[in-house]
């Protein structure tokens, strides 16, 4: 949930430029330093369900946050994208060299036809690699053309065949620059597209059985990669139903949560439905996560006032003690060590620390047993250099329920005040979070009453500070210099408009649903100051 307009921005820019990742030598031979792409076919990242490729960026810009801090550029940079520009050249050139009847309409029909759209996550964790399933359309004839013509041509060649219930289906690779292959696989009245050879091949230059697999479900059966992300599931006051929404894009867990999906079981994924209107939906199970799991209103009265963003971490406690417990701590964290932790957790970001340092904020009641033996414990497992962390204090005034632990040699620190349990790699953010406990702060529950049913918050103002503050930061490298000018020229105004808007809070309809279902995410927020 955190950062979602750039991760919304950065899904819909790779979609809507169709770039490809090319992951090796050559692709004649299909050879590929490393070995075939690591990811697992049948369970996408991420998913785009549209009417139109081509309309997705500027839809995208009706939802007024989106079109003030994007602006026109995401467009323009799909509509003049090199790679799009390539795969245009090279359709033309085909064409021309092989004197077939294939128009300009061929490509846009590329690009205007209902597609499901499904990402995966590359070794960096950037959703670079992508699959395309849609309906032929008009490219019928000329796919049937292009089978015949890649036996003779340098920039199209045939890859091989996949048997489906509905016949075999033709592999086709298409090279679009020296860097850009896509494959092109057709079978009755579908089409699919990979980004890269290596999601299908491995590095024997065999076709993957797990691959192919998720291959022949997509072409066999209508909107497979919508039904594995439930996407017409949805609590009936929950979002506009699919079949209204122009473009829905989906947010697996795993890829929310960085990768550590496995430690809040019960959240299943983020979902944006736009095109008129615009909705925001989660996924929970239910079964998993019940709504003291999810919501816990005492955690925005330890939250200090005005966060860049805060978000709620349905955290599986359970889960999370096991891996611990198969880590091999030392020293050994005491029996069920976080069994007495209750409720979600509460990660919050604030202007004056970074993107990589937040706080984290959770519950365990003050008369839990041993308490302070396990809070130790963890601290010199979790914290200290090769040795025992010593309880200190901060820069707040101490009283009997406050306790701090420091690493010696950087600012992580953990502390404990009241029920609550603080950490963050910044030790000034824990202290202020202690402050807020002690009520020498203000929360964001002074700030914002009504917190029942919040899931998040995002203060525009000092996230937009911290988010040029770190752009800058992360261009400092000699080698960088032309985009920190670039940086600089064009994100001041972006982060602007962003800091016009007044804070955002997320709230989880009232209505709720049993078992795993899209439940819906209200954004509540005064009118956008000028």
């Amino acid at each position: 949930m955190r950062r979602i307009w750039i991760v919304t921005g950065t899904v819909v820019t790779v979609a809507a430029a169709a770039l490809a990742y090319q992951l090796g030598k050559h692709w004649k031979d299909y050879h590929y330093v490393g070995g075939r792409l690591k990811v697992d076919m049948s369970q996408p990242d991420a998913l785009i369900r549209t009417t139109s490729l081509s309309r997705l960026p500027r839809d995208l810009l009706r939802v007024p946050i989106a079109k003030d801090v994007l602006t026109e550029d995401l467009a323009f940079y799909y509509e003049q994208n090199e790679d799009r520009m390539g795969l245009n050249g090279a359709i033309k050139r085909i064409a021309y060299e092989h004197e077939l009847d294939w128009q300009d309409k061929l490509y846009a029909s590329i690009f205007n036809e209902p597609a499901e759209v499904a990402f995966w996550r590359d070794g960096k964790g950037a959703l670079r690699h992508y699959a395309v399933v849609m309906r032929r359309g008009v490219f019928t004839k000329a796919l049937e053309e292009a089978a015949k013509v890649a036996l003779k041509d340098g920039q199209l060649k045939k890859a091989g065949d996949i048997s489906t219930d509905k016949g075999n289906a033709l592999v086709l690779a298409l090279e679009v620059n020296p860097r850009r292959t896509l494959l092109l696989i057709s079978q009755g009245d579908r089409m699919v597209v990979l980004s890269d050879p290596g999601l299908l091949f491995d590095e024997s230059n065999s076709m993957v059985k797990e691959a192919r697999a998720a291959v022949t479900n997509w072409l066999e059966h209508d909107g497979a990669l919508s039904k594995q992300f439930d996407l017409d599931n949805i609590v009936s006051s929950a979002a506009p139903p699919a079949d209204t929404a122009r473009h829905t894009l989906a947010l697996g867990a795993p890829t929310m949560a960085l990768g550590y999906g496995a430690f809040v079981s019960g959240f299943k994924g983020m979902r944006f439905d736009f095109g008129g209107d615009w909705s925001t939906s989660v996924w929970l199970d239910s079964n998993k996560l019940t709504s003291a799991q999810l919501l816990d209103p005492a955690l925005w009265t330890a939250a200090p006032a005005n966060p860049s963003a805060c978000v709620v971490m349905p955290v599986d406690w359970a889960m999370v003690n096991q891996v611990l417990k198969e880590a091999s701590a030392k020293p050994n964290l005491p029996e069920q060590a976080l069994a007495s932790l209750s409720g979600p957790g509460l990660a919050c970001w604030y202007r004056e620390s970074n993107l990589y340092s937040p706080v984290f904020i959770a519950k365990l009641p003050a008369n839990t047993a041993n308490r302070d033996t396990t809070l130790q414990a963890m601290a010199t497992w979790a914290i200290a250099s090769g040795e025992q962390a010593a309880p200190g204090k901060g820069k707040t005034k101490a009283k009997p329920d406050q306790k701090f632990w420091r690493n010696a040699n950087s600012k992580a620190t953990l502390a404990a005040s009241a029920d609550f349990v603080v950490f963050s790699p910044d030790g000034g953010l824990v202290e202020k979070v202690i402050d807020t406990i002690a009520r020498s702060n203000p929360s964001v529950a002074d700030q914002s009453p009504g917190t029942q049913n919040t899931l998040g918050m995002i203060t525009p103002r000092p996230l937009s500070e911290m988010a040029q503050r770190e752009v800058y930061a992360a261009l400092s490298n000699p080698d960088d210099a032309s985009f920190l000018d670039a940086a600089k020229t064009h994100l001041p105004a972006r982060m602007k408009a962003l800091a016009s808007y007044p804070p955002i809070r997320l709230e989880l309809s009232k209505t709720q649903a049993s078992g795993k279902a899209w439940q819906k995410v209200d954004w509540i927020s005064k009118e956008k100051s000028n």
